[in-house]
C-alpha cells in the first residue's frame, strides 16, 4: 500500500532550524615567526676549507692554499685542472661528488675564500 506523504504528516520529522548562536570574531591566527639571523656581507666571510679536506687532502688543495684570499685570476692556469670548479654565490654545480676535483670558492669580486675537495 502507497501512502501519500504531505506537508502536514511531515512536521514532525524535519528537524527545527536551530537559534543563532552569537560567536565573537575568529581572533587572527599565531604564527611563530623565525627569529632572522644577521647577514653576513663580503667583508664578514672568512677563508675556510672543508674539514674534512683538512684531514684527507684528496684533489691536491695545498698547491690552492696561498691564494686564498687573493683573486682567482691571478692562480696561474697551468696549476688548475680541467676537472676545477671556480665556484661563485651565483654559480650553479651539479651535486656529484669527484673526490680529485678541487672547488675554489670566491665572491662575487673573484676573491678565493674557500677550497673543497669534491
Amino acid at each position: 500500500m502507497v501512502s501519500a506523504c504531505t506537508a502536514a504528516d511531515t512536521s514532525d520529522d524535519i528537524p527545527a532550524a536551530a537559534p543563532p548562536v552569537a560567536t565573537e570574531p575568529a581572533a587572527a591566527p599565531v604564527t611563530a615567526q623565525p627569529e632572522e639571523a644577521p647577514m653576513a656581507d663580503d667583508r664578514e666571510v672568512k677563508t675556510e676549507m672543508d674539514a674534512l679536506d683538512r684531514v684527507n687532502d684528496t684533489c691536491g688543495l695545498d698547491a690552492f692554499k696561498p691564494y686564498l684570499g687573493k683573486k682567482a685570476a691571478d692562480i696561474p692556469p697551468e696549476l688548475v685542472p680541467d676537472t676545477a670548479r671556480i665556484v661563485t654565490p651565483s654559480s650553479q654545480v651539479t651535486m656529484d661528488y669527484v673526490a680529485s676535483r678541487v672547488n675554489i670558492l670566491t665572491k662575487e669580486d673573484g676573491t678565493v675564500i674557500g677550497l673543497k675537495c669534491g
